[in-house]
C-alpha cells in the first residue's frame, strides 16, 4: 500500500514527470503495441479485472483520516469506468471467467470486469449509484464476520494506530508493547505506517494482527470504535440490497484473514463459514472468492475449490491467460492516484496504467501473491485445477 499523497513540491514534480512520460508514450502509439503484446501473453483477448476497495465523495478529506490507498473518489471512479468502457466491453466477473475458459483466439474484443473488496458501507452509499448510472456489473467481496457489527477491519485499526505513533514521533521499534508483540512490530518496522502495515499483514496470522492492534490501541488510549464512521462495513440489509440490485456478492473469508498465514484446517473454516453465512443471509451461495490481501498457496487454492467456489481472484497485476486456473485470476488494484497526473485526472496516465504500458516497460512494481505450500503440506505436489476442472472432492455450487 503506497503512502498517501502529501502534495509537496517533490510529489507534484514526480506526478508531473509521470504524466509527461505517459503523454510521450501515448503520442508515439506505444499503447497500441503494448496491447498486442499483452494479448499474446494472454493467449487471446485481454481480460482485465479491476479491484477497488472504498469509494468516497471527498478523497482529500477522507485520505487525511483513513488509509488513502484504499480510496477512490466518486468522480474518479466514474472517469476510470468511462475510460475503460470506451476501449473495452465491461462484463460481469462470471462472464470474464467464461471468456477465459474459451479456446484461445475465439474472441476479438477485450473485456473488463469490476470487483470491490471488503464490503465497506460506502460501497452501497457511493459506489452503487455510479455503477447503476453507467450500467456496470460488479462483484463485491464481503468478510462476513464484520457485516452488521461495530468491528473494524484489522488493517484500518493498525493503520490508525501506526499513524498515531508517527504523529507522536514514537518510533515503531520503541512503541512500549510487551516483548512478544513489540518484537513482531519491530521486525516489520521500516518506512512509514503504510509500508510497515504491508509487512505486518504479509507475515502475521490474523489473531496476531488483532492482538497487535488491540495492544497499540491500549497504549495510545484509543479504541476500535474511535475509528471514523466511514470505516464501518455494510449491514446485512445493505448486502441484500446490493444483491437485489444485481451486484454479485462474493466471499472474502469470515475475518478477512490472510489464508496463506493460517493452518490449512483454519483456512477451510474461514472459507466454509463465509460461504455458509452468505448463503443463509443473502439466500444464495457465493460463486466467487477474493483472497484477502491477495496472498494464497496451491493448498489454499484447492481449499477454495473444495468449498464450492467457482473462481477466486488475486491482486497480482498480470495478464489473465486463456485456459489458466480459475482459482488464480489476476486483478489490477485501482485507487485515486492510479490515474492522477500533476494535479488531477490524466487520460494519458489512465491509458498507460490500465493498458499495461507502465507494467510492460518495467515502470510499475509487480504485486506478488502466490506463496509455496509449507514443507509439511503433502498436497503441495498436486497440480492446480485448470479451467473448467474441479479437484477431486470438490462439491458442486448450488
Amino acid at each position: 500500500m503506497p503512502e498517501r499523497a502529501d502534495f509537496s513540491a517533490r510529489w507534484i514534480l514526480k506526478r508531473a514527470a509521470k504524466a509527461a512520460v505517459a503523454g510521450a508514450l501515448t503520442a508515439a502509439g506505444i499503447h497500441h503495441a503494448v496491447r498486442l503484446v499483452r494479448r499474446r501473453q494472454a493467449g487471446g483477448s485481454r481480460v482485465l479485472i479491476l479491484s477497488y476497495h472504498r469509494v468516497t465523495p471527498d478523497f482529500g478529506a477522507e485520505s487525511r483520516q483513513t488509509l488513502a490507498s484504499l480510496l477512490v473518489s466518486t468522480d474518479t471512479l466514474r472517469r476510470q469506468l468511462e475510460h475503460v468502457g470506451r476501449r473495452n466491453e465491461i462484463v460481469s466477473l462470471a462472464d470474464a471467467r467464461r471468456i477465459l475458459a474459451e479456446p484461445a483466439g475465439g474472441r476479438r474484443s477485450d473485456v473488463v470486469a469490476v470487483t470491490i473488496d471488503d464490503g465497506y458501507a460506502d460501497v452501497a452509499q457511493h459506489a452503487l449509484p455510479v455503477l447503476r448510472a453507467l450500467r456496470v456489473p460488479a462483484t463485491v467481496f464481503v468478510p462476513t464476520g464484520y457485516v452488521g457489527t461495530a468491528r473494524r477491519l484489522p488493517h484500518d485499526r493498525l493503520h490508525a494506530a501506526l499513524t498515531a505513533l508517527a504523529r507522536r514521533r514514537i518510533p515503531f521499534e520503541r512503541a512500549g508493547l510487551q516483548p512478544p508483540l513489540q518484537t513482531l512490530l519491530s521486525a516489520c518496522a521500516e518506512g512509514g505506517p503504510a509500508a510497515t502495515l504491508d509487512r505486518l499483514i504479509a507475515r502475521l496470522p490474523h489473531e496476531r494482527l488483532v492482538a497487535l492492534a488491540a495492544a497499540l490501541e491500549r497504549m495510545l488510549g484509543t479504541a476500535e470504535q474511535d475509528l471514523p464512521a466511514s470505516t464501518r462495513l455494510m449491514t446485512w440489509d445493505e448486502v441484500r440490497a446490493l444483491d437485489a440490485a444485481g451486484v454479485d456478492v462474493g466471499g472474502h473469508t469470515v475475518n478477512h484473514a490472510v489464508l496463506a498465514n493460517l493452518p490449512l484446517a483454519e483456512a477451510r473454516r474461514e472459507l466454509a463459514g463465509c460461504r455458509d453465512q452468505l448463503a443463509e443471509r443473502v439466500g444464495r451461495a457465493p460463486r466467487h472468492f477474493a483472497y484477502p490481501n491477495g496472498y494464497y498457496t496451491p493448498a489454499v487454492q484447492r481449499a477454495v475449490a473444495e468449498a464450492g467456489f467457482e473462481a477466486a481472484v488475486t491482486i497480482e497485476d498480470e495478464e489473465n491467460r486463456h485456459g489458466g486456473s480459475p482459482y488464480g485470476l489476476k486483478r489490477k488494484v485501482l485507487w485515486e492516484n492510479t490515474t492522477l497526473g500533476a494535479v488531477g485526472w490524466s487520460g494519458v496516465v489512465a491509458t498507460c496504467n490500465l493498458g499495461g504500458v507502465f507494467a510492460t516497460l518495467g515502470l510499475a512494481r509487480p504485486v506478488p501473491g502466490e506463496r509455496p505450500d509449507p514443507p509439511a503440506e503433502p498436497a503441495a505436489r498436486t497440480a492446480r485445477p485448470r479451467a473448467g476442472e474441479a479437484p477431486a472432492g470438490a462439491r458442486a455450487v448450488s
